[in-house]
């Protein structure tokens, strides 16, 4: 009886031990890290800094663009071009929300149109005029931490009449 005990035992822990193999759980992603590092960044007017937080084939979806950039150099790019038109470009967050991968921010974007904006239909001349909007931020992280897809939400008709681009 303790013979069929101690093997039965045994075969039980090495059931455990094997079953348990190659099944490590990953560590789980320090999301608020990574949000305190994106604030930071983003108000440091490094658009290669910024451009660095994201994953080599990123996604960025924005309200007032024409379609979705993708990868790292189109939006090193387009935060290069972002910062020359608002050199004084910074973001505030209001809420801080995390679940699962994501992180959703909500804030308030505020700074001058100091310098020319670029467009899909050309350069347009600064107008001096401040802004101050409110948007929404939704970042998908990758399991190395960075930011794969970034979809962000902000009334650009708004931020167009407060530039005096419309009436």
């Amino acid at each position: 009886m303790k013979n069929r005990f101690l093997v039965l035992l045994l075969a039980g822990l090495f059931l455990v031990m094997f079953a348990s193999q190659g099944t490590a759980q990953k560590p789980k992603l320090d999301l608020k890290k990574i949000a305190d590092k994106i604030v930071k960044t983003m108000n440091s007017d490094d658009p290669v800094a910024l451009a660095n937080l994201y994953t080599q084939d990123a996604v960025m979806l924005q309200s007032g663009e024409p379609g979705p950039i993708r990868g790292r150099a189109a939006l090193e790019k387009s935060y290069k071009a972002m910062f020359r038109a608002f050199s004084d470009l910074k973001v505030e967050y209001s809420s801080i929300i995390f679940s699962g991968d994501t992180i959703v921010f909500e804030g308030i974007s505020h700074g001058i149109f100091t310098g020319p904006m670029t467009t899909p239909e050309g350069e347009v001349a600064p107008t001096g005029k401040s802004f101050n909007f409110r948007f929404a931020f939704f970042a998908k992280i990758s399991p190395d931490g960075l930011i794969a897809e970034d979809r962000t939400y902000f009334d650009s008709l708004d931020q167009m009449k407060q530039l005096g681009l419309m009436k």
